[in-house]
């Protein structure tokens, strides 16, 4: 169970929206949307976008799970720095890399979406998703740089939203009951450490317990559910939006992210959440 952990603490660490069509091509009046494609082990999209609100579309084009990090680079880092580093040691981020959330994990053939807001400046875009033997795809080169532009002269305001789930150390928080339909989900990150959103629709009397026990790296699908989106790392004090669409059901709330002095991930010291929707 403990060699389990320390796979999905490396995996998911760098750390997953059914397929959200109807948010596709984002509101007019919103943030731009910019789309990649996820391949085992490549993404394929814009190397130049605006800074400020942006949409961020993810289709999933692989045999296995996958997901969006954002990682902004500090000045006088370059991305040849954080694969050196990734190289070196696949266990962990670079500790001067920015986490700036993106799409949390979908399974094949599916679509995540998430609005995030970014600063001018150079940065890439990594998977922490775990191959069967656990080497996170990153490392098998599934990172793609990225540069940022200064915002337009009328950039994009943050889209208004139907709920709000705040992350602490260690918990999450609905703001309300979450109901049936389209929605459009504030993340607001309040804890101390950095945290991620990971959004699972469970299969019929399974719970998020039930889904972390049958999780396997490298096998995209389980029994006790599905990786349906959320938002991927977020540093403490920022903000970032996903898109999902609920139906009636059970679903549930991960944060796989690693402590930063125990090195276990955050679920194992509360931060899941079970919850139903109506």
């Amino acid at each position: 169970m403990l060699a389990r952990m320390f796979i999905l603490c490396i995996a998911i660490a760098l750390s997953f929206a059914q397929s959200i069509t109807a948010f596709a091509a984002g509101s007019a009046a919103g943030p731009p949307t910019v789309t990649y494609t996820a391949r085992d082990f490549e993404f394929d999209g814009p190397e130049k976008i605006a800074a400020g609100w942006q949409t961020v579309a993810m289709l999933n084009r692989g045999k296995d799970l996958h997901q969006i990090q954002f990682l902004r680079l500090p000045e006088g880092k370059t991305a040849a720095d954080f694969q050196e580093e990734m190289t070196a040691d696949p266990t962990r981020l670079p500790r001067w890399a920015q986490r700036r959330s993106g799409p949390n994990s979908v399974v094949p053939g599916e679509r995540a979406l998430a609005i995030v807001n970014l600063e001018p400046g150079e940065y890439v875009l990594v998977c922490g998703i775990p191959d069967r033997h656990g080497v996170p795809h990153v490392v098998r080169g599934m990172l793609k740089p990225l540069h940022v532009e200064a915002a337009p002269p009328r950039p994009a305001e943050a889209p208004p939203a139907d709920q709000t789930i705040t992350l602490a150390d260690f918990s999450f928080e609905l703001a309300r009951p979450m109901t049936a339909g389209a929605r459009t989900i504030h993340v607001v990150n309040k804890g101390g450490q950095a945290h991620e959103v990971v959004l699972v629709k469970l299969a019929p009397g399974a719970s998020v317990e039930n889904f972390l026990d049958a999780f396997r790296p490298g096998v995209a699908f389980s029994p006790a559910g599905k990786p349906i989106g959320g938002l991927v790392g977020l540093d403490p004090g920022r903000e970032g939006f996903f898109r999902a669409d609920f139906s009636p059901g059970r679903y549930g709330l991960i944060c796989f992210l690693p402590d930063l002095t125990a090195r276990a991930p955050h679920f194992v010291r509360g931060m899941l959440l079970n919850f139903d929707v109506r």
